[in-house]
């Protein structure tokens, strides 16, 4: 197969890598891709592969890294705290490959948030490109990488948080190669952990599930901090390719 699942960790967040991977062994047994992690020190026991880096490098810089260790053209980009949900169907991840591989993608995003502007037509499938140099054109959101430019975008910047909002207005505008987004979520996952909280559905997840779980680890957020994001998304929604816009030339 000519496609890695990377999921990117690191030592801080090592306590939510055996959910994600107890998750990901139920929710897609049948995974054709190598599974590998990198991370600084360590990992959980189970996957396929582990690529170190070592402590004091940056979420882009060890993600660079484990790209060059990587042969495989494609690459499906998770975080540790992407816990699947549901069945993963292996037949359709393997058309949504070809896809990305026909059309020469730079990126197919399984999931439509933000959504695509530009019908984009294919006999076999529905998808949207999204137009370049935007807020959030590249995202963290689970999808197919072209590799190389997955590793480029890595070494512009630092941290995940520049990786997408500085790397969404890194295009060249004469590369031809689309941005592709599908019409509905096609990887069965939830974002579990944020800002280094538990989400209340990553909570309700486990215990459906059954995973132990120690939070004292890592717990919910207070209100004061859910109050705080939820008062950012309100002002981001409102126009969030001016508010990246300006977020970028504060932090620059």
């Amino acid at each position: 197969m000519d496609c890695t699942v990377l999921v990117t960790s690191c030592d801080a967040y090592r306590d939510v890598e055996r959910p994600f991977l107890a998750l990901f062994r139920k929710y897609w047994p049948d995974c054709p891709f190598e599974l590998a992690v990198n991370g600084e020190t360590g990992a959980a026991e189970g996957f396929d592969r582990v690529i170190l880096s070592g402590r004091g490098k940056s979420w882009s810089q060890m993600l660079a890294e484990a790209l060059d260790q990587i042969a495989t053209p494609y690459v499906i980009l998770l975080m540790n705290d992407y816990y699947l949900e549901s069945r993963v169907d292996t037949a359709r991840m393997l058309s949504w490959l070809e896809i990305a591989r026909s059309t020469d993608a730079l990126n197919l995003r399984f999931c439509p948030d933000p959504p695509g502007e530009t019908p984009f037509e294919l006999s076999q499938a529905r998808l949207f490109a999204s137009t370049k140099n935007k807020a959030y054109a590249i995202s963290c959101k689970a999808g197919i990488w072209n590799r190389l430019f997955l590793r480029d975008l890595a070494a512009r910047t630092r941290s995940a948080w520049e990786f997408e909002r500085y790397g969404s207005y890194m295009f060249d505008e004469t590369d031809p190669r689309p941005l592709l987004v599908t019409e509905r979520p096609e990887f069965p996952f939830l974002d579990v952990v944020h800002k280094g909280y538990w989400e209340p559905w990553g909570v309700k997840l486990l215990q459906r599930e059954g995973i132990p779980y120690d939070f004292t680890v890592r717990g919910t957020p207070p209100l004061s901090i859910r109050a705080k994001e939820w008062l950012k998304g309100v002002i981001f929604r409102l126009n969030p390719d001016l508010v990246t816009r300006i977020q970028n030339r504060l932090s620059g």
